[in-house]
């Protein structure tokens, strides 16, 4: 480099001196890495790790480990690494019990195959004080095989702590009771993110206790959790009704795709969640749903339910009459939800409104807002209305012109609305013109997650916009397969 007089620069040892450190203090820290052959071996390496270690684990089949993973401190810059020596390597199987606790710590590639007889197979946590703070679970795989046996009620990540990420494993096969995957709320929001994970199938357990991720109790449901669960992908996850079970407040479910599982997002308790830009695709399957509504100020925008066959509380869409001052595991009245610009296609039962009224459940919902959505019900019924919605502003709704009309107390304007399938399997509208409705702008982006254009349209998907890449199996779930 010269200056503008032609002249090379002086460069002194000091200013070389202090470029170098800057370049270094850029840069990750790398630290040493230990080998483990056993877990014998474990306590005494912990002792002499430090932030940027790794601790390799040696390839091989690891049955009913024992492995405490003791408040590693790892940092930002230089996160503590867990793994195999190559991914996939360490398959764990049996009693294996994995728990983790301190700072920036990765765990990645492992496999966790058959999990029998212990109630946790992998907790972010070593003692209920000493939790996982801004650490991830990544590139693992948990499996049941078909000829194992269910064994014991269990769970197979317990994540604990604030700010953890869990992203890009695999979960399928699960056949035991017990939640999958569950996120644990205290007093302190957690802010966990739950990412680009393959959740596969789970056969149908016949009881509660099947669901595939619960976040929360109903003893903490009114406190902060504010955790995002966003572009996973949902196979054929049959364990019970409640294929996610919220119970906590201020959580995102965002842009995942359930793809023929035979239950529903079930907002089980809390408030003020959002519910935006999900593809509910039932594939005429038995059961399918999408999101059952307890509790208040939730929001549901920008989702696409297409071929569900579930009805009552696996309806498309389903809001439960509620208890009056019920006791927290009851179910609290729906009020003040907004369910807006979200298509419905060849449902069964599009919407049911007071799901359970009766002389206990005898809170009506209430002072919702029921607008811009596109209903499309082929042969099957648009509403079944249990109990008289109370105080809904219902506008800018539109209805496929022609089919059954079974609906007497409810109309929305029939139009001509035209729709094409497109690349990404979804039935898309090929014109804005028929979707055009006048509705307040509470919704500012669409199901792609594109700004919306200038006029108002019903409906989950401004034709105007691209297209993103949804979640499926080549993109979701670890780079590597098991052996």
């Amino acid at each position: 480099m010269v200056d503008r007089l032609g002249r090379s620069p002086v460069v002194t040892p000091v200013a070389l001196l202090l470029g170098c450190l800057a370049a270094l203090l850029q840069c990750p820290v790398l630290g040493k890495e230990v080998l483990i052959g056993q877990p014998g071996e474990l306590k005494s390496v912990l002792k002499q790790i430090a932030a940027g270690d790794s601790i390799v684990l040696a390839d091989g089949d690891w049955k009913d480990a024992k492995l405490t993973f003791e408040r590693l401190p790892g940092t930002k810059d230089a996160p503590i690494v867990i793994r195999p020596q190559h991914p996939g390597g360490v398959v764990f199987s049996g009693a294996t019990e994995f728990r983790v606790s301190g700072t920036h710590v990765n765990v990645t590639g492992f496999a966790f195959r058959d999990p029998a007889g212990v109630s946790d197979v992998m907790q972010l946590r070593t003692h209920s004080q000493r939790l996982a703070h801004d650490c991830r679970v990544t590139q693992c795989w948990f499996e049941q095989t078909a000829d194992s046996d269910a064994g014991i009620e269990s769970r197979w990540l317990s994540i604990y702590g604030t700010h953890n990420r869990v992203d890009h494993c695999y979960f399928g096969g699960k056949k035991s009771r017990g939640t999958t995957l569950v996120v644990w709320v205290s007093e302190f929001a957690e802010n966990h993110r739950i990412d680009h994970n393959h959740f596969g199938p789970r056969p149908e357990l016949g009881r509660n206790g099947g669901e595939t991720i619960r976040i929360g109790t109903s003893e903490v449901s009114e406190l902060e959790c504010g955790s995002v669960v966003e572009d996973n992908y949902f196979y054929r996850c049959d364990g019970e009704a409640e294929i996610v079970s919220n119970k906590s407040c201020g959580n995102i479910y965002r842009h995942n795709v359930f793809d023929s599982c035979a239950g529903a997002l079930t907002l089980r308790h809390g408030h003020r969640c959002l519910v935006d830009g999900n593809l509910f695709l039932g594939r005429k399957q038995r059961g399918t749903g999408g999101v059952r509504l307890i509790g208040q100020d939730h929001r549901v925008t920008n989702n696409y339910f297409e071929g569900l066959r579930g009805d009552a509380e696996r309806a498309a869409l389903c809001m439960m009459n509620g208890i009056p001052d019920g006791a927290l595991n009851t179910y609290a009245p729906v009020r003040g939800a907004v369910v807006a610009h979200n298509t419905f296609i060849d449902c069964k039962v599009s919407m049911e409104i007071g799901m359970g009224a009766g002389k206990k459940q005898s809170a009506n919902p209430s002072d919702c807002q029921i607008v811009g959505n596109i209903l499309m019900p082929v042969k099957w019924q648009l509403f079944r209305i249990h109990a008289e919605p109370k105080d809904f502003v219902w506008q800018g709704n539109l209805q496929q012109l022609g089919g059954e009309d079974r609906d007497t107390s409810m109309q929305f304007p029939r139009v001509e609305l035209s729709l094409q399938r497109a690349a990404d399997g979804l039935l898309r509208p090929s014109d804005a013109h028929s979707l055009r409705c006048d509705v307040p702008d509470i919704v500012k982006n669409d199901l792609d997650d594109f700004p919306r254009g200038a006029n108002a349209l019903a409906g989950c998907d401004d034709p105007t916009t691209a297209h993103r890449v949804w979640p499926s199996v080549e993109n979701t779930g670890p780079a590597w397969r098991p052996r």
